[in-house]
This record gives structure tokens, C-alpha cells and sequence, in this order.
């Protein structure tokens, strides 16, 4: 059964969150969807992107973007899934990856 995980729980996705510890805290599985929801009067994005653009920091032609405010993705195939904000990666700021 797919289950739906919002990102950061009650904190949402904003900076100087662990999402690293979040994501340790949850069973993600393929099939299932992650909530972002965040202030999108801040600049603040969601970009799924490789793992050589997550270590660069770079969302530039990410397989998923999107500066909304609430964005939803679906975990559609098995392997390393990695997230980041596009101008708040750095230090850590908004980034984790997932393994479905």
C-alpha cells in the first residue's frame, strides 16, 4: 500500500531542518509520495536531481522543480532518490536523499 510522507513532518520544508534523521525515521517505499510544503514567498523550491548535481548543488535541468509552495512527488522506480532547494542547498540547508 503507498503511503504519503510529508517532508519534515510538522516543520515542513524550510532550513535548519535535519532531514536526514527525518528520513532515517520513515519507511519509504516506491509507489509512495512525498509532500513538500513550504513558503514559496522565499525563494524556497524542491528539485529532484542526480547525485552529480545534488554534490554540486546544482537543480539546473532536474528531473523534477517546482517553486509552488506545496509539490508532490511520486517515487515511481527503485534506487537513490536526491533532493534538494535550488538556492538553499548549501550547508546542508534543504537536501536529503532517500533509497526506495
Amino acid at each position: 500500500m503507498a503511503a504519503v510522507h510529508i517532508v519534515g513532518d510538522q516543520l515542513g520544508w524550510r532550513p535548519h531542518v535535519n532531514y536526514y534523521s527525518w528520513v532515517r525515521s520513515k519507511s519509504i517505499k516506491v509507489g509512495d509520495t512525498l509532500v513538500f510544503n513550504y513558503d514559496a514567498t522565499k525563494d524556497y523550491s524542491v528539485a529532484e536531481v542526480t547525485q552529480f548535481k545534488f554534490i554540486a548543488c546544482n537543480a539546473s535541468n532536474a528531473k523534477f522543480f517546482d517553486n509552488s509552495g506545496t509539490s508532490s512527488v511520486t517515487l515511481t522506480e527503485p534506487g537513490q532518490h536526491y533532493f534538494m532547494a535550488q538556492n538553499h542547498c548549501l550547508d546542508d540547508q534543504m537536501v536529503f536523499s532517500v533509497l526506495v
